[in-house]
């Protein structure tokens, strides 16, 4: 893992998160309906591989271009599926979550769908998706693109402008994105602000009132 992918993921969504308000800009959080399919403990980051998609029905064959995306997926990248207007059937099942495990995939986010979930569960390969669902996506739904700016549902906005590199974190807290270019200047901040935080928590177990520990930290 890059240093400083283990940074931010060391450092967690929220300090990520505290780091783009002290920027005045919107923190890149996306949609809070996004939970782990594989148990709590969903810890990654990596650069996004995105993949998009949309409803388009036809008759018979898989959806190559999804089995394509997912042959050309480097290791260590955050398997980002957009599934804009999805509903009701899933991006992808034990077979293809199967084919992404192998390929090294650091952790799949999915706005949208997936299926087999006692399977994927076994397989330790971390995944965070909008809903499950027993229904396939053959005929109903098809990947349209990889690798191209793509559009997840947020928490704070209602979308989420997500380009291949960008920097995908998941922990306990949620998902959150730092754009690529963004990528040291957060990575340097987040170790300087959780030293601070570390600092005010043992202040705080130690009796500090609340107000003196505001003085003293700056935030809390």
């Amino acid at each position: 893992m890059h240093s400083s992918f283990g940074a931010l993921l060391d450092a967690g969504t929220a300090v990520i998160s505290d780091i783009f308000d002290t920027m005045r800009q919107m923190p890149l959080v996306l949609d809070n309906q996004i939970f782990p399919i594989t148990g709590e403990n969903c810890r990654f980051a990596g650069p996004a591989y995105t993949i998009t998609g949309a409803t388009y029905y036809w008759e018979g064959g898989g959806d190559r271009s999804k089995l394509e995306a997912i042959d050309h997926m480097p290791e260590g990248v955050v398997a980002l599926w957009a599934g804009t207007d999805i509903r009701g059937v899933c991006c992808f099942g034990d077979l293809l979550a199967s084919a992404m495990k192998a390929r090294g995939v650091a952790g799949a986010v999915v706005d949208g769908g997936v299926r087999d979930t006692a399977f994927i569960k076994g397989m330790r390969l971390p995944v965070l998706a909008r809903y499950r669902t027993p229904a396939q996506a053959i005929g109903r739904w098809r990947v349209t693109a990889r690798q191209v700016p793509v559009q997840v549902r947020g928490a704070l906005q209602d979308w989420v402008s997500v380009h291949p590199g960008d920097i995908v974190v998941a922990d306990e807290d949620g998902v959150i994105i730092v754009p690529g270019e963004m990528l040291d200047r957060v990575a340097q901040r987040v170790g300087e602000w959780s030293q601070k935080d570390s600092r005010a928590r043992q202040d705080i177990a130690k009796g500090l009132p609340l107000i003196q520990a505001l003085a003293k930290y700056g935030h809390l």
